[in-house]
């Protein structure tokens, strides 16, 4: 459930390291989106599915459900909703959670109902023991998940489903995860922020002057929280960047790279270990790549249509506008 569920918070140091990796490099990425090699066929509206997996149909109604769910959840937030953006996002978050319950079982995983359970109870009722619920702890989140999607206008069906998605992508990157190779070769990386090619052609001039890395992050860094991206391997690094990064001398400057959002970052290595233990944001990293990695030659492998006209995107749009006035209270 990427966005009408969110996973449990990670401890607040990992959290913040793991967000400024995520800023610091993910933006460098060349991510294909959830949607390529679909097959996409322009129809009308009126059809009762927006995509297919291997036969499978995935309701329309669910991804006007789904979205207007993230919507009401973003208004109850007070944060940007882009109906055009998450329509794809949550189309593509949809196909993938089909995908996942007809192929996960390939490498013997499964979810039942009770981890489904478990799941929502971590996540909506964090006061009860989810590994143990008994009959008065399973009324408690019954009356949770009914509040929970009736505040979103969701089904609770449609909720469960979407835990189970979860759930299947969790212990699917666990069990990819058990492949990876710990201890094994790293760099500690720092990066510095600007706003402009001509502040990082700056620090370099004065970086070759013997201006300490510290005093330039400092004094120019636009984001000093990611300042230290810790202990990385090489899969942990950006495919566009990880090649310069990796071969780059202690202390050097990198040439600088530009960020999804304009932003420029300038990277220097301050140490090499040829056999370090992973630590927890760097093993994450390397599973999330690894399921990613997996997703996609399983997604490509499969029999996938896809209906999202101009004319269909219309009609989830206008059905979108109606939450717009109705603010949730809550």
């Amino acid at each position: 459930m990427r966005r009408v569920e969110r996973r449990p918070a990670r401890p607040g140091g990992r959290s913040r390291r793991l967000t400024a990796l995520i800023v610091a490099l993910g933006a460098l990425m060349l991510v294909a989106g959830p949607l390529i090699g679909f097959f996409l066929v322009y129809t009308a509206p009126s059809q009762q599915w927006f995509a297919r997996v291997n036969g499978v149909e995935v309701p329309r109604a669910t991804l006007v459900d789904v979205l207007r769910a993230n919507q009401i959840d973003a208004l109850l937030q007070r944060q940007r909703f882009d109906p055009g953006t998450q329509a794809f996002d949550t189309a593509g978050l949809l196909i993938d959670n089909e995908v996942l319950r007809q192929t996960a079982g390939a490498l013997g995983v499964t979810v039942s109902e009770a981890e489904v359970e478990r799941e929502l109870a971590a996540q909506l009722t964090p006061q009860l023991d989810a590994g143990n619920l008994d009959a008065s702890a399973r009324a408690e989140l019954a009356e949770a998940k009914r509040q929970y999607a009736d505040l979103r206008r969701l089904d609770v069906a449609e909720l469960e489903k979407l835990a189970e998605g979860e759930s299947l992508r969790r212990k699917v990157t666990e069990t990819l995860g058990r492949s990876i190779v710990d201890p094994q070769p790293q760099i500690r990386l720092h990066s510095i922020v600007v706003a402009d090619v001509e502040t990082a052609t700056r620090i370099q001039s004065e970086a070759v002057q013997g201006v300490p890395f510290e005093e330039l992050a400092r004094r120019y860094s636009l984001d000093p929280a990611s300042g230290d991206l810790g202990w990385l391997p090489y899969a942990a690094l950006p495919p566009a960047a990880a090649d310069l990064l990796w071969n780059l001398p202690a202390s050097e400057l990198s040439p600088p790279f530009q960020r999804g959002d304009g932003a420029i970052v300038v990277y220097v290595i301050s140490a090499r270990d040829p056999s370090l233990a992973l630590d927890p944001v760097a093993r994450q990293l390397l599973e999330e790549a690894e399921f990613e990695s997996w997703l996609g030659q399983i997604r490509v492998a499969q029999d996938i249509e896809l209906r999202l006209d101009s004319e269909t995107l219309e009609w989830v749009a206008d059905q979108l506008e109606q939450t717009r006035s109705v603010v949730p209270q809550g």
